[in-house]
């Protein structure tokens, strides 16, 4: 299942309630951003909202409120926050744990690691080590 999460930056202006949004594929995002500043853009664009009118400045100090998440990404939203962070965190290391778990496989043809503690708590300091080198 696709991890998404839809950000609403609800506003007012001229007397109008605006609640323009965007959905994220967080997945993807994870890979080619660092925070969720660069989801206002999104919200932005899709909104067809000109970048040098009043209504983008009253845009910009809205509230970002995020919903309806998918996958995993429920457990990182509390109160219409998204924690990014926790969630960016948790992807990497699950993508580690199934680098580590082929190498398990490839080369002590072992099929799980959470069978074999010991053997997961080495290859992730060896992990570890190599990328602080």
């Amino acid at each position: 299942m696709k991890n998404t999460i839809r950000i609403t930056i609800p506003f007012s202006f001229k007397g109008e309630e605006n609640t323009p949004y965007a959905i994220i594929d967080l997945d993807h995002y994870i890979k080619n951003n660092d925070c969720l500043g660069h989801a206002f853009n999104l919200v932005v664009q899709k909104s067809n909202i000109d970048r040098y009118s009043y209504e983008y400045e009253v845009l910009e100090t809205s509230p970002k409120l995020f919903s309806n998440p998918t996958g995993i990404a429920g457990d990182f939203l509390t109160d219409q926050n998204f924690d990014l962070k926790g969630f960016k965190q948790l992807q990497v290391e699950r993508a580690t744990l199934q680098k580590l778990q082929a190498i398990a496989s490839n080369v002590l043809n072992i099929d799980d690691l959470d069978n074999n503690k010991d053997i997961k708590q080495a290859l992730m300091e060896a992990y570890e080590a190599g990328k602080s080198i």
